[in-house]
């Protein structure tokens, strides 16, 4: 008999119940309800595969190691001791607290109905019995003001506060000497740098500039925090940051990644202050090509805060002292928005909403988000920047002839099988369209341009994306499909991203060895050598390929929880909203066609909510997922994907994270 293949690795449960053990060199496996036996999300555990191909499956036969994750949820009594029901829907139904552990000193006098409590796992031997834990903190409770964004965040294992010896070492940095440190960098103080942020922004982590050249070309200079200054490698600070990955931005609340002392302060390019910067200085024709550049150390000092809004205005015609540069700078990143999309970049162009809260955490509006023409403009040049800084890379990698450690933001093309169901449903909405052999970046491009004012507009380029793999950070440089750049980084934002704090302190190690410019061209055959012999003692060592291979993922993994807790959040408080409007009817589009009902998208709200097959009662209808519609069986009447529909709101249920419609 055949021996049945066995794999190890980490365990990723879904809210609908079922789970993938994700492997790094293979496909994830596929682990139904029925097959997880007693492992939780975040296990590492082992299993055996009992299917092949892209897409195997599997079952758990052994916990390898617990997660040891903290588990939120609500506390009750009950017979023996008490339960705690778990926020997160990927845990057990409950968990339960035998008497002994709520009689701890301290804990168990305290401890009442309705409770929102921290919780560990103890055992969980059996399946078919509940898992036993323990109550280690009382988070307070649950109709206190903030409590949810305080379950979201630690059901995520997102810390809500920094280690007190975190927070000392910060404190104790001191603001750099200027003068002494400009005499070995860049000194671009006399640039007219600006800062271009959200009204809210309380970190300036970039700043940009531009002036003409009397060769006629233009020089775009991105000017980064230093933040990689002012952080050791593995001191406490960048221990801490390593962990984060990432700052999230819950709506008006932000969990840094580095302590305010850092990101608020000494890093930050506030205006009228000289401040450490990496800069690239970029030299750009009128074509939006750009001839040459210079990656460089730098001072600055910020010579005036906008707002986005500030910007716009000016652009619309207000006077300011500035004004010249931000008119400049608008015509150069149209030039750059022209050039990257007959490229076949896609621009993703999806209404979002802002969410605004009262003082109690309740949701006072919910409006779409404009975005304005200032905002392309930054992320024109904060696109143009990585992209730089990434070719500069490649480029000496070919001059030398040798693969350099460097840390890259790729994004790879959909699968076909991907590809050709977004195909399908776009051409059910009464769009055909043909591709050639594979899917490019301009395909959807042309399918966004044909869409572009139609109804289900968003719907469309939601469902792209969803067909698309998600962007991760990686040792390898495999492109960035979405933007159709051959290679790509992420240089930007180190006060909030620990890879673009990673990638300033790869560039400084190699500033003294890498020539700038466009090309490494030009370099004496004895610095190539010289350049060789270093590159290559980083690699003989091991230690650099190794730590950047486990930041890449570390650091993909982050973002992927930063962005899960970010979007449930924003899914309570659009739901809070939305419970003060039931009975009330609005536009929608329809969203999504399954067995149990259609899903509609309120038009301006942007909140989904379900019409629940057991709500269409004029009619028996029948449901035809191949055409993502139903039918009526007497009546012909159809309900298709995409479209126009209205709707009142029925029920909501902020705990379910749910909300009921009907059709008016």
């Amino acid at each position: 008999m055949k021996r049945q293949k066995t794999i190890t690795g980490k365990l990723q449960i879904n809210a609908k119940g079922f789970g993938f053990v994700l492997l790094e060199d293979e496909a994830d496996v596929f682990i139904s309800f029925d097959n997880l036996a007693n492992a939780m999300d975040g296990d590492t555990v082992e299993a055996v595969v009992f299917g092949k191909g892209r897409k195997p499956s599997g079952k758990i036969i052994k916990i390898i190691k617990r997660s040891g994750r903290n588990i939120i949820g609500i506390f009750r009594t009950s017979p023996g001791g008490g339960k705690v029901y778990p926020e997160d829907e990927r845990l057990p139904s409950s968990l339960f607290i035998p008497h002994k552990e709520l009689d701890k000193p301290g804990t168990g006098k305290r401890l009442k109905d309705g409770q929102v409590v921290v919780a560990l796992l103890i055992e969980w031997k059996d399946p078919s019995q509940k898992p036993r834990g323990t109550i280690i903190d009382i988070l307070g409770d649950q109709n206190e003001a903030g409590i949810d964004l305080k379950v979201v965040a630690l059901s995520h294992g997102l810390p809500l506060d920094f280690p007190e010896e975190v927070l000392l070492e910060a404190q104790h940095l001191r603001d750099p000497n200027i003068r002494r440190i400009a005499k070995k960098r860049l000194d671009l103080r006399k640039l007219e740098c600006l800062t271009i942020d959200p009204e809210s922004a309380q970190d300036f982590d970039d700043a940009v500039s531009i002036r003409q050249l009397s060769s006629g070309l233009f020089e775009l200079g991105v000017h980064i925090a230093d933040v990689s200054f002012f952080v050791p490698e593995g001191g406490i600070i960048d221990q801490e940051a390593w962990e984060r990955g990432t700052s999230v931005y819950f709506v008006q609340k932000v969990l840094p990644m580095l302590p305010e002392r850092l990101s608020n302060e000494i890093c930050s390019l506030v205006p009228h202050k000289p401040r450490l910067a990496f800069s690239v200085l970029m030299h750009i024709n009128s074509m939006g090509e750009v001839q040459d550049y210079q990656i460089a150390e730098t001072v600055i000092e910020s010579k005036q805060r906008f707002t986005y809004q500030e910007v716009e205005e000016i652009i619309k015609g207000n006077k300011h002292k500035y004004a010249s540069a931000i008119h400049l700078m608008q015509m150069l990143s149209q030039v750059l928005q022209k050039r990257r999309e007959e490229r076949g970049s896609i621009d993703f162009d999806m209404t979002e909403t802002v969410i605004s809260l009262d003082e109690e955490g309740i949701p006072r509006t919910i409006i779409p988000k404009v975005r304005l023409e200032s905002h392309r403009l930054v992320e024109e040049f904060m696109l143009l920047a990585n992209k730089t800084v990434a070719g500069h890379i490649v480029a000496a990698e070919k001059q030398l002839k040798t693969k350099i450690p460097f840390v890259y933001r790729v994004h790879e093309k959909p699968s076909e099988e991907d590809a050709q169901a977004f195909l399908s449903m776009v051409s059910d909405l009464g769009i055909p369209y043909r591709m050639g052999e594979t899917i490019e970046p301009e395909d959807y491009r042309n399918i966004f341009e044909i869409i572009q004012n139609l109804e289900f507009k968003n719907l469309v380029e939601k469902v792209a994306l969803q067909s698309m793999t998600k962007a991760v950070y990686s040792t390898r440089n495999k492109g960035h499909f979405g933007l159709a750049f051959e290679a790509y980084t992420h240089f930007t934002s180190p006060i909030r991203r620990y890879p673009d704090l990673l990638v300033h302190r790869l560039l400084k190690r190699y500033l003294d060895i890498l020539s700038p410019g466009p090309s490494p061209a030009g370099v004496s055959a004895k610095n190539v050598e010289k350049n060789l012999d270093a590159i290559r003692c980083m690699k003989k060592s091991g230690e650099i390929a190794e730590y950047l291979e486990r930041t890449c993922r570390q650091s993909s993994d982050r973002e992927k929880v930063a962005v899960s807790a970010e979007r449930e959040y924003s899914k309570i408080k659009s739901l809070e909203f939305l419970s003060r409007k039931v009975g009330h009817s609005y536009n929608g589009i329809i969203s999504g066609v399954t067995s149990f009902g259609l899903f509609v998208e309120l038009s301006h709200y942007l909140i989904e909510g379900l019409v629940p097959l057991s709500k269409l009662k004029d009619d028996f209808y029948e449901y035809d997922s191949d055409n993502y519609q139903y039918k009526g069986k007497e009546s012909g009447r159809i309900y298709r994907l995409g479209d126009p529909v209205r709707v009142k709101i029925e029920r909501v249920s902020v705990a379910d994270r749910k909300a009921d419609f009907v059709f008016v």
